[in-house]
């Protein structure tokens, strides 16, 4: 704000009154302008107007002290101040000797508090953090995510045979599994709906790693597959790949043809799985979203996606 006054004011009274500001700046029988004769009315108010403005984004930066802006306000201060003191200082034997001190440190100080400003508003230069080094490199192992947890049991559920490989015999195996646990036949139209669903997915995740008719994939490969193309795709792989399965497991659910499972029906359905079924109820509760007393697809869809995003702990597959 010293700054903006010391601009300001001059500079209102260059533009208000040319002709005293030219016969008496700074002080009455001490004029400075006057040494640079002749008087120009134009001139003058020009000069007043410009240092009018420079007090202006002076002042706002005082009132408004972002960095940037004080950094502009200091830089236009050093772009009239540097160029006066130069021409001023040339000019020195114009003036009587005692007033010299005076006119160099009016004339400097400006410079000075604008250097103040810039330096105390420049940036810092950021601490780069060191990069950690991951654990693998330093001999550790990592813990595995929700989600690499959740399909690890999925692959050891499926892996019967415990060779740490699964193949298309390996899902077909869990499908009739799920269908003797309901005591339906898979020649009936619910029995191929279900081993067409699980043969389906298990045809999907094998054509995107171009596995041949018999071709298997490791633990590893597997996550990797269904993290790629099932949860990373969000709702849109579920209901790709995850949605029939749904539907024909629910078909076996559904023992009064409503197209919904209800708490009773659940039960049915955790049982197939070899889930406990004491757990049925809490995880009925969990699942039904919209609170109708009945599980929909999408709402059974949606609690495998939530399962394997670790919002629900309740494993419908």
């Amino acid at each position: 704000m010293v700054l903006a006054l010391g601009e300001g004011l001059p500079g209102a009274w260059a533009l208000l009154l040319p002709h005293r500001f030219y016969d008496a700046f700074p002080l009455p029988g001490h004029p400075w302008v006057a040494l640079f004769p002749p008087y120009n009315e134009h001139l003058v108010r020009d000069f007043g107007g410009a240092v009018l403005a420079l007090a202006v984004v002076l002042g706002l930066a005082a009132c408004v002290p972002q960095p940037w802006l004080v950094r502009g306000a200091a830089v236009g201060l050093l772009a009239f101040s540097a160029p006066h003191l130069v021409y001023h200082g040339a000019h020195f034997g114009r003036s009587s000797a005692a007033e010299v001190p005076t006119q160099a440190v009016s004339l400097a100080l400006p410079l000075v508090l604008a250097g103040i400003a810039l330096a105390t508003t420049a940036p810092k230069t950021p601490v780069t953090p060191k990069t950690p080094v991951p654990p693998k490199e330093r001999g550790l192992t990592m813990p595995p995510t929700v989600q690499e947890e959740r399909l690890q049991r999925r692959f050891e559920l499926w892996d019967r045979d415990g060779d740490g490989r699964i193949d298309r015999g390996d899902w077909e195996h869990e499908a009739r599994r799920i269908l003797a646990s309901f005591d339906e036949s898979p020649t009936s139209d619910k029995g191929q709906a279900l081993l067409d669903a699980y043969l389906g997915m298990w045809n999907y995740l094998a054509g995107h790693a171009e596995l041949g008719p018999n071709g298997s994939l490791d633990r590893q490969a597997f996550q990797d597959l269904a993290d790629r193309q099932i949860l990373a795709r969000g709702q849109s792989g579920f209901d790709e790949v995850v949605r029939p399965t749904i539907t024909s497991i629910l078909d076996l659910c559904d023992k009064d043809g409503d197209g919904h499972v209800s708490p009773r029906e659940f039960r049915l359905w955790i049982r197939a799985t070899g889930a406990d079924e004491s757990t049925a109820d809490t995880a009925f509760r969990a699942i039904d979203a919209n609170d109708d007393g009945q599980l929909s697809v999408e709402e059974l869809v949606q609690a495998v996606h939530k399962y394997h995003a670790g919002e629900l702990d309740v494993a419908l597959l």
